[in-house]
């Protein structure tokens, strides 16, 4: 098995895209964009029933992202667009919130954790940052139905327990990993040629190779 070389985690609307897809043609990375097979409509259920879809359609993503972190480390060319560490973000904050039951979160950590033995660190994290109300305007302005139909407290909830992830990936990995914070609340970043080749030189600092 190879090394994810790069995972890009962060909130929704963070700007996680807008950096998976620089690395990949700055660098030359292959992109395994998030993806979730939806064919119950569970996202849509989960924003409408969070109490009755909120397990199900989280068990869904976990499956579906840690088959995707396989096919990525399959070669040692990949970027990963969120990866199953995230996953759990959302799984303990629906624990918190009580959308889970106390059997449902046993259920889910069960599953999790034996994932979790088939899947090494990758080379490099890059956590998105950004302020809380430039993320809502983007919610806003994209306009997706799901997203907006969430709410405000939704949003607030999941930017909160997004704060201490680099805490919550030292626990996961149990020990150094490499990584890099970037602030993309400016949303003029990618318009900005010194500030995108500022962020691509401290990039290939862990990628020599692709200097």
């Amino acid at each position: 098995m190879g090394q994810i070389q790069i995972i890009v985690e962060g909130m929704t609307a963070s700007g996680k895209s807008t950096i998976v897809n620089l690395l990949s043609e700055r660098l030359g990375f292959k992109i395994m964009p998030e993806e979730f097979r939806d064919p119950l409509d569970l996202l849509n259920r989960f924003h409408h029933e969070k109490e009755k879809w909120a397990f199900p359609m989280q068990l869904n993503f976990l499956v579906t992202r840690f088959a995707q972190y396989l096919c990525a480390s399959e070669e040692d060319n990949y970027i990963l667009d969120r990866s199953v560490f995230g996953d759990k973000v959302y799984a303990l904050m629906y624990y918190r919130d009580k959308f889970f039951k106390d059997s449902q979160l046993g259920c889910y950590l069960t599953l999790y954790d034996s994932l979790l033995r088939y899947v090494k660190p990758p080379k490099l994290l890059i956590l998105v940052r950004c302020e809380f109300d430039e993320i809502m305007r983007r919610i806003h302005s994209r306009g997706r139905p799901d997203e907006i139909d969430a709410g405000v407290e939704y949003w607030r909830a999941l930017y909160d327990a997004y704060m201490p992830f680099l805490d919550f990936m030292k626990n996961e990995l149990q020990g150094e990993f490499n990584y890099l914070e970037l602030d993309l609340s400016n949303p003029e970043f990618i318009h900005t040629p010194a500030m995108v080749d500022a962020f691509i030189d401290e990039v290939k600092k862990f990628f020599p190779e692709r200097a």
